[in-house]
């Protein structure tokens, strides 16, 4: 699979899977190149925006209170999340319904103008694709497909960097 251009590709992880309610804790991503090969990597933990938590949220991400209230203000982690994508806007997620939409409320939430388009890949899309083609049908996340396609998903489950850059190997394998 060659892509048209650099892609960024994001994950997030969260206070509470409602955008309203939530904060962004951790704000990751990956650019890769026209062959998904990853050629930069942007990882920050964020303070959250008020003392909302879900404890859903919180048993499936496990990042400690301790490691958010180190984090940078969610200004500061968009700025330097900007400066990481540069001119790159064409933006990817799994799944795409989620995190940049949650991301795009943030901006509104500070006041901060939203510097992305409305146009953002479906990695999940992509990739639930290329499993059918291969006679698999999957359900469930990056984990899942991973093991469907006998590989070993490297790092920690829901740890956004980890989740997203275990998501293009993934897609590497669909060349």
């Amino acid at each position: 699979m060659i892509l048209p251009k650099k892609l960024v590709c994001l994950d997030i992880e969260t206070t509470d899977a409602d955008a309203t309610l939530g904060s962004i804790i951790q704000l990751s991503a990956v650019l890769v190149d026209k062959q998904f090969n990853i050629i930069d990597e942007f990882n920050e933990y964020v303070k959250p925006l008020d003392n909302h938590r879900n404890l859903e949220a919180s048993k499936i991400h496990q990042i400690s209170e301790e490691t958010i209230a180190e984090g940078l203000s969610l200004n500061t982690a968009l700025e330097l999340f900007e400066n990481f994508c540069g001119k790159n806007r064409l933006v990817a997620s799994y799944p795409s319904g989620f995190d940049w939409p949650f991301l795009r409320k943030q901006y509104d939430k500070i006041g901060r103008a939203y510097p992305f388009g409305r146009q953002i890949v479906c990695l999940k899309s992509i990739a639930i694709w290329e499993m059918a083609k291969r006679d698999i049908l999957i359900v469930g996340g990056v984990k899942k497909i991973a093991e469907a396609l006998n590989k070993e998903f490297i790092g920690t489950p829901h740890n956004a960097i980890d989740d997203i850059k275990n998501t293009v190997y993934i897609l590497q394998n669909f060349k």
